[in-house]
């Protein structure tokens, strides 16, 4: 069983040779080093800053942003480049097209 992390007598927590003024903070007080670890468990090696300077998830900034953009309807097309919005088929569209043949 793992034994629980609490704080010494000097109010620090003392996790592996390093010492944290909290247990659990923001991603910023992880960031700083000042809190161990986020609500979510996000500890400091699961953190990184993306180009905008905010501090993201590793996991989730590494995961396919084209298969993101999928899911939000949005396709690739032959010839253009980049992702391009794909909305539904209406009923009004179909019938519109159906006349113009």
């Amino acid at each position: 069983m793992v034994k629980r992390v609490d704080a010494g007598p000097d109010g620090l927590y003392h996790v592996g040779g390093v010492t944290f003024k909290m247990n659990i903070g923001s991603r910023a007080q992880v960031w700083h080093r000042t809190a161990r670890k986020t609500s979510g468990g996000l500890t400091r090696k699961d953190l990184k800053m993306n180009k905008h300077g905010r501090i993201v998830s590793v996991k989730k900034s590494k995961s396919n942003p084209l298969k993101r953009l999928t899911d939000a309807g949005y396709k690739t097309k032959k010839g253009v480049f980049g992702a391009t919005k794909h909305g539904k088929k209406t009923r009004r569209n179909k019938k519109s097209r159906k006349g113009r043949k």
